[in-house]
C-alpha cells in the first residue's frame, strides 16, 4: 500500500490546449514565474507529435500538479489545463541536445520563422510514427552580476595553456553573456525522443528537430548530439537527480526549444488545431434538474452539460443560426424535457419541429397535447373575441393592437377607425368569431343584424360611425374599405377561417397555464400563404399573452413555468404593447419565451433591441460574417470568426445562473432522442377532444350570411362583462 508522501511524489502529466494566437509575452512571463520559484519543483515539459497532431504535456509531482495548471491558466489567458490520463506511447530512439557554449543566449534572426521549422519538423511525421521534444525544468539559476572582464566564451584548452584566460572582446557576444546571467533561469536536459519502423527514418525525424534548432543559434554557437537512454525520456524521475547539472537556459530559451505555438496575430503553424473555433469551458455543470442545452466540449469538460432551470429560464432564452445548424435539434431537446416535466408548453414554428415534438411525446401526457393545425380535417379553434372576463371594449382594443402591431403605418386613419368600431360591434354580439369582420364590412344584412343593437345605445361613437357607414353606396363603401379589406381577406381562407371562425372552440389558450396543456401549433407558410400564417400566429400569441398577464391576479407560488417557444419569432410576435414590456413582465409571471430566428436582419430594430435587453440566455450557432460580428461584439473574448467557423449543431451558449448571467462557453446540441409515441394516435386524440369539423363551422358561417329572424332576435348584444 503506497504512503501518502509516496502518493503525492508521483509524477502525473497534464495536457495544455493553448490559446491561438498565444502571445508571447504571456507564455514568456509563465516561464519566468517557474523560473523564479523559491520552492523550484521539477517541470516536465513535452511536445509529443502524432499524425493527429501536436500535444503539449506538462509532467509534475502530483503535489505540484494543481498549482502548476493555475500558473498556467492564470498567466496565460484562455488556456486550458486537464489531466491526461492517456498513455505516453514510448520512444524507440532518443538523442540529448545541447549548446557547446552555455553561457551564450540562442538568438533566432525571427523567432517566429524558428517556431515554424520546430513545429514543421514535428509535423513531418507519417502513420504511426512519433516524435518528441522533451525539456526538464530543474534547480533554478537566480540572477548573477557579470564581472567586469568576461573570459572569452570560445577560447580553446590550448589557447588557454599557452596564453591564459583571455578577456572576450567582442561586444555583442559579452551583451548576450550579460543578458543571460542577469536572468532568472533553470537547470535542464533538452531530449527528442522517436519512433519510426526504419533507423533511417528515425534519424531523418531527429535531424529536422536538430535543424530547426540550429535556426536559433547566434554566431559561434552550435548544438551537440549525444545519444541517450531511451528510459529517461520514456519514464523520467519525478525528481531532478542529486548530482545532475544540466545546462542553463533561460526563460526565453526554453520557449524557443519548448515548440510552444508562440507567434503575435492569427499565425497558422504546423502541426495546430484551427484557431476557430475556440473551445470555451463552461463556469459551471448543470443540475439533474436544468434543462439541458448542449454538452460542453472544451477540452476535459465533454461530459459537463450546459442547462437551465426553469427559473432561470424565464429570463428567456435568445437562438441564432441559419437553416440546418441544429437550433430545432435543441428546441426539440428541450421541449421532450419539458414535457416530461410536466410543464406548461407552447410552439408556433413554421417547419418541422411540432412534426419531431409529436413523435416524442410521454404516454402520460398525450391527452394533454393540443394540436391547433389550420390544415387539419377537424381543426381546434380559438376565439380571439370572447371576453373571458374582459369588458368588450378592452378585448376590441387589444385585438386592434395586435393588428397595429402587424400592419403598422399600413393602417391608416380611415382604415384604424373601421377596424376599431368593428371590433367593438363583434365584442358585444354574444356569437361573435373573428371570420365575421370581413364579413361585417360587406355584408348589409348581417351588419345590420350587429349594429342596430349598439347604434342606439352609443349616440357619441358608435351611432354616428354606423350611420355614416350605411350611407355609404357599395362603390363608396368599397373605395374607403379596401385598404382594410386587403389586411383582413386572409380571415376568410379555408384554413384560417376554420379555426377562427368558431364562436365556441373547444379550447381556450387559458387552458395551456391552468391545465398544463401542451399547445402545437404548425404554421406551413407554403400552404397556408405567408399572411395568413403571420395573422394565425400573431392571434395565438396575443392571445397567450392576455392570459399570461391575468397570472398577475396568482400568489407567486402558484405561477408555475410556462414554456413558449416561436420559431422564426419575427413572424408571429406581434404583441398589442412593447415586446420589451412584455417581455420583462413575462419573467415575472413565470413565462419564458423561447425565441428563435436564422439573423438579425429579420428582427424590427424594435424587436432586436427587446432581445438584448430582456433575453438574458443566449445560443448562437454558426452565423455569417454580419451576425457573427454583431455576436461577437456581445461576447467578450471570441471573435466573428469563431462563430463563423463553428460547425453543424455547435453553439457558444451564455447562460443565467440563479438569476445572474455566466461567461460563455462552448458546446455541441444533445443528439435527437429516438422517437417514443405516435404522431398520427396523438393527433387523433386532439381532434376528438378539442377538435370540431369544418361542416359544422362551415355551417355555422353560413348561417351568419343570411340570418333568420329567430338567430336576429336571439343574437343580441353580448353581456358586458367586467374587465
Amino acid at each position: 500500500m503506497s504512503s501518502p508522501e509516496s502518493v503525492l511524489r508521483q509524477l502525473v502529466w497534464q495536457e495544455i490546449h493553448w490559446p491561438r494566437p498565444l502571445e508571447d509575452e504571456q507564455a514568456i512571463n509563465l516561464l519566468r514565474l517557474w523560473s523564479a520559484q523559491s520552492h523550484a519543483p521539477q517541470i516536465i515539459l513535452e511536445a509529443r507529435a502524432t499524425r493527429r497532431g501536436i500535444r503539449y504535456l506538462v509532467g509534475s509531482q502530483r503535489r505540484h500538479a494543481s498549482a502548476i495548471r493555475r500558473d498556467i491558466e492564470r498567466l496565460v489567458a484562455g488556456t486550458i489545463v486537464v489531466a491526461d490520463d492517456g498513455e505516453r506511447l514510448p520512444a524507440q530512439a532518443v538523442r540529448r541536445v545541447r549548446v557547446n557554449t552555455p553561457v551564450q543566449s540562442l538568438e533566432p534572426r525571427s523567432a517566429e520563422g524558428s517556431t515554424r521549422s520546430l513545429l514543421a519538423s514535428l509535423a513531418a511525421v507519417q502513420g504511426d510514427e512519433r516524435l518528441v521534444i522533451q525539456i526538464i525544468l530543474g534547480p533554478r539559476y537566480a540572477p548573477q552580476l557579470t564581472p567586469r572582464t568576461i573570459p572569452q566564451v570560445d577560447q580553446g584548452i590550448a589557447s588557454m595553456v599557452l596564453r591564459g584566460i583571455q578577456p572576450e572582446q567582442r561586444r555583442g557576444v559579452s551583451r548576450g553573456v550579460e543578458n543571460k546571467q542577469g536572468e532568472h533561469g533553470f537547470a535542464s536536459y533538452v531530449r527528442i525522443g522517436v519512433s519510426a519502423k526504419e533507423e533511417d527514418r528515425r534519424r531523418t525525424l531527429i535531424g529536422g528537430v536538430v535543424s530547426a534548432f540550429r535556426s536559433m543559434v547566434a554566431p559561434g554557437l552550435r548544438f551537440q548530439v549525444d545519444f541517450d537512454h531511451i528510459q529517461k525520456l520514456n519514464h523520467p524521475s519525478s525528481e531532478w537527480p542529486r548530482f545532475a547539472f544540466g545546462q542553463r537556459l533561460s526563460a526565453v530559451e526554453v520557449g524557443m526549444l519548448s515548440a510552444w505555438p508562440i507567434g503575435e496575430g492569427p499565425v497558422a503553424y504546423p502541426g495546430q488545431p484551427p484557431a476557430h473555433p475556440r473551445q470555451i469551458r463552461p463556469s459551471f455543470a448543470a443540475s439533474s434538474v436544468d434543462r439541458i442545452i448542449a454538452s460542453a466540449t472544451a477540452p476535459g469538460s465533454t461530459d459537463v452539460r450546459l442547462g437551465l432551470s426553469p427559473a432561470d429560464s424565464c429570463h428567456h432564452v435568445w437562438a441564432m443560426g441559419p437553416t440546418g445548424v441544429g437550433k430545432s435539434s435543441m428546441l426539440l431537446s428541450l421541449i421532450v424535457d419539458d414535457m416530461a416535466a410536466g410543464r406548461s408548453c407552447v410552439v408556433i414554428e413554421p417547419k418541422d419541429l411540432i412534426r419531431d415534438v409529436l413523435k416524442h411525446v410521454p404516454a402520460d401526457r398525450q391527452d394533454d397535447v393540443v394540436v391547433l393545425d389550420p390544415l387539419d380535417s377537424e381543426p381546434v379553434g380559438i376565439n380571439p373575441l370572447d371576453g373571458h372576463g374582459r369588458s368588450p371594449a378592452l378585448v376590441a382594443d387589444q385585438l386592434f393592437g395586435t393588428f397595429h402591431a402587424l400592419y403598422g403605418d399600413q393602417l391608416g386613419p380611415r382604415s384604424s377607425d373601421i377596424l376599431r368600431h368593428s371590433l367593438l360591434a363583434l365584442a358585444q354580439r354574444k356569437d361573435a368569431s373573428l371570420a365575421m369582420l370581413p364579413i361585417l364590412l360587406n355584408n348589409k344584412k348581417f351588419r345590420q343584424s350587429v349594429t342596430q343593437h349598439i347604434a342606439g345605445g352609443d349616440p357619441f361613437s358608435a351611432g354616428p360611425f354606423w350611420h355614416w357607414y350605411e350611407q355609404l353606396s357599395p362603390e363608396a363603401s368599397g373605395q374607403v374599405t379596401a385598404p382594410l379589406m386587403n389586411k383582413l381577406r386572409p380571415l376568410l381562407d379555408p384554413h384560417l377561417r376554420h379555426v377562427l371562425a368558431q364562436p365556441t372552440p373547444r379550447f381556450n389558450v387559458r387552458q395551456v397555464l391552468t391545465q398544463r396543456k401542451i399547445l402545437l401549433v404548425p404554421l406551413q407558410k407554403g400552404v397556408l400563404g405567408p399572411e395568413s400564417a403571420q395573422l394565425l400566429g400573431a392571434m395565438v400569441v396575443a392571445e397567450l399573452w392576455q392570459a399570461i398577464q391575468e397570472r398577475a391576479s396568482l400568489p407567486t407560488s402558484d405561477r408555475h413555468p410556462v414554456m413558449v417557444y416561436l420559431d422564426e419569432v419575427q413572424e408571429y410576435l406581434r404583441l398589442p404593447t412593447d415586446i420589451g414590456d412584455a417581455l420583462a413582465t413575462s419573467r415575472g409571471l413565470g413565462a419564458a419565451f423561447h425565441v428563435a430566428h436564422q439573423y438579425l436582419d429579420q428582427l424590427p430594430s424594435s424587436m432586436r433591441t427587446a432581445f438584448e435587453a430582456n433575453c438574458r440566455s443566449r445560443v448562437f450557432f454558426q452565423l455569417a460574417a454580419r451576425d457573427a460580428k454583431a455576436a461577437a461584439a456581445m461576447a467578450p473574448g471570441l471573435e466573428p470568426e469563431d462563430f463563423m467557423a463553428l460547425p453543424a449543431r455547435h453553439i457558444y451558449a451564455q447562460l443565467v445562473r440563479g438569476g445572474a448571467v455566466t461567461d460563455w462557453a462552448s458546446g455541441a446540441t444533445l443528439t435527437v432522442p429516438k422517437p417514443t409515441s405516435s404522431s398520427g394516435t396523438i393527433r387523433a386524440r386532439s381532434r376528438k377532444q378539442f377538435g370540431q369539423s369544418t361542416e359544422a363551422i362551415e355551417q355555422g358561417l353560413r348561417s351568419v350570411l343570411n340570418p333568420s329572424a329567430e338567430n336576429e332576435a336571439t343574437s343580441g348584444r353580448r353581456r358586458r362583462s367586467q374587465p
